[in-house]
């Protein structure tokens, strides 16, 4: 089945984390730090390829969107299956900059922790404009919260959409009260991503590491 897209159009914006951006920081990664893939959004079975595993995932469609719009474009929760932070080694989302044949743009996903502190943040270069699903892998992971909050801020002279669904995370969970929206319906919408990685190691587990790597050294001497 295709996956469909359709506008919004006078939504209620559901939550309270939704009202007003959050203050984070725009940090633009160098091209070498990252590989960017885009997927049309009518493809099926897109494949996610040799990523790590997905700690927390709602990429189902149909999909619903608000028109192209400067700065914030969204904000949402998200409560992962992890147990504890998680070193973000590739992030998918659906959405994009600017319109289909036009140049791409800058964008820039800010993850705050659940009493909304700004925790840290990845800008991209999208290589061209248009909606899409796009895989982002970092060369330079970034740590995350195992929950929290995940905002996308277009750069500036720029435009762009982050999308959203009705259908609910295939992995993890998110509240429909916090960002998001809602059809006219009631039908709570909530953004299309998806958090990878893994965890990152206790104390004691990067102890019994450490000591593993002394053994082995003594044993090759």
């Amino acid at each position: 089945m295709m996956k469909t897209l359709s506008a919004i159009a006078g939504l209620a914006i559901a939550g309270v984390a939704s009202a007003a951006p959050l203050t984070g920081q725009f940090n633009m990664l160098d091209s070498s730090m990252y590989t960017i893939t885009a997927t049309p959004l009518d493809e099926e079975g897109t494949s996610r390829g040799e990523l790590d595993p997905s700690f927390y995932s709602a990429m189902d469609g149909p999909f619903n969107a608000f028109s192209p719009a400067t700065g914030n474009v969204g904000l949402d929760d998200y409560a992962s299956i992890a147990t504890d932070d998680i070193v973000l080694t590739s992030f998918r989302f659906v959405g994009g900059v600017g319109a289909s044949g036009e140049p791409g743009g800058s964008m820039s996903f800010q993850f705050f922790d659940s009493d909304e502190t700004f925790v840290d943040s990845f800008g991209i270069n999208l290589p061209q404009g248009g909606a899409f699903t796009w895989t982002i892998t970092l060369n330079d992971p970034i740590t995350i919260p195992a929950n929290g909050l995940v905002q996308a801020v277009v750069g500036e002279g720029f435009t762009g959409r982050w999308f959203l669904g009705a259908t609910a995370p295939t992995i993890g969970s998110n509240d429909p009260e916090i960002g998001g929206a809602e059809l006219a319906d009631g039908t709570p919408l909530s953004h299309r991503f998806e958090l990878n990685g893994v965890l990152v190691p206790t104390p004691g587990s990067a102890a019994l590491l450490g000591l593993a790597g002394l053994a082995a050294v003594r044993r090759r001497r």
